[in-house]
């Protein structure tokens, strides 16, 4: 299985949400995975309110996931803040534990062969460090205002297949090493709509993402 992490480091706003989930609407067989616990954008986009998720499993329970548009998601569950300051209690080697055993769920249950993780914007929890530790690929979107800021926020990683999406984009650019340019959408009035308008910017990016 290939995992995919899709991190701008410490870097927010940049659309990391809002990209996957336009490759969701544009793939088949792939399993999401929601670890953006502070705001679980990608969840309540789909509508998806488990009582159970990954972090749980990370403590023993169980982790609820869900069929959407065929594709395998799971989602993250509400925590209040409470919750969220018990997060940086969960190491990153518990973390990488329940992803390796999620993958061999996946992979010899339901055949896929693409996780892609969906992150918070930071790299200060042992849960998305292990993300991005526990990554073949890491998908990450820039804008040109912070191309720079997002590189250098992302930890270092040798060799891991580094997949640039330069986002938001106003203008013709011309890039090196950004697989996709998807630009700003006008007059959309949320991360769904925009998703849906961007779909047929995201293919070359499923290309070197998910094949």
């Amino acid at each position: 299985m290939t995992i995919i992490t899709v991190t701008s480091g410490n870097v927010g706003g940049v659309g990391k949400t809002t990209i996957t989930l336009a490759m969701l609407l544009n793939s088949k067989g792939t399993a999401y995975l929601d670890l953006s616990p502070d705001n679980r954008s990608l969840s309540i986009l789909l509508g998806l309110n488990p009582r159970t998720d990954i972090i749980d499993a990370i403590r023993g329970g169980k982790y609820t996931m869900y069929t959407r548009d065929k594709n395998l998601v799971i989602p993250i569950r509400h925590r209040e803040y409470i919750e969220l300051r018990q997060l940086y209690e969960v190491t990153p080697q518990e973390v990488q534990q329940a992803l390796r055993a999620l993958e061999k769920t996946l992979t010899s249950k339901y055949g896929v062969d693409n996780l892609v993780i969906d992150t918070m914007s930071t790299t200060n929890l042992g849960l998305i460090r292990a993300a991005i530790d526990t990554a073949d690929k890491l998908l990450i979107p820039l804008t040109r205002e912070r191309a720079d800021l997002i590189r250098k926020s992302v930890p270092a990683q040798r060799g891991k297949h580094l997949v640039y999406a330069m986002n938001m984009v106003r203008e013709t650019i011309k890039t090196n090493d950004v697989s996709a340019v998807i630009p700003y959408i006008e007059g959309a009035s949320n991360q769904l709509e925009v998703a849906e308008k961007i779909r047929k910017y995201i293919n070359d990016l499923i290309k070197v993402v998910l094949e």
